[in-house]
């Protein structure tokens, strides 16, 4: 038969049982209250992120709301650039398209995919700084 020893289990490693304290200025302070709103993290957070694991960027409300924006015209691009395919292939089938349309289609197709490279570099550095 097990004892009960009573009292408190010992807290776990990683808990956060330490305390920082600073001295701002009023300014500093309302600043610190704005980067809080913005940001959408306590100052615990931000503090750790920011200072202890020198993160430079941080993923707010408005990032992801712009994010959702870009996604969404993303799909609308998609969308126009294989209605302008379609559309070129029946002209195709019924008479010569001209050369320069198809090179200038190839053109901004391109430019369009490199655009759509960069942005999901970006997107996989974001993913990597929000699962950390």
């Amino acid at each position: 038969m097990s004892r009960n020893k009573g009292g408190r289990p010992p807290k776990n490693e990683g808990q956060k049982i330490k305390q920082a304290h600073l001295r701002l200025t009023e300014d500093q302070h309302k600043k610190l209250m704005q980067l809080e709103d913005q940001i959408g993290l306590n100052r615990t957070d931000l503090f750790i992120k920011r200072v202890l694991e020198n993160q430079d960027f941080i993923i707010t409300k408005d990032v992801l709301i712009q994010l959702a924006k870009v996604g969404a015209e993303m799909g609308k691009v998609g969308s126009n650039i294989n209605q302008l395919a379609k559309h070129a292939n029946t002209i195709i089938k019924n008479h010569q398209l001209p050369p320069e349309i198809v090179a200038q289609y190839n053109d901004l197709l391109g430019l369009h995919l490199v655009q759509e490279r960069e942005l999901y570099k970006v997107l996989r550095q974001m993913y990597r700084v929000m699962k950390n």
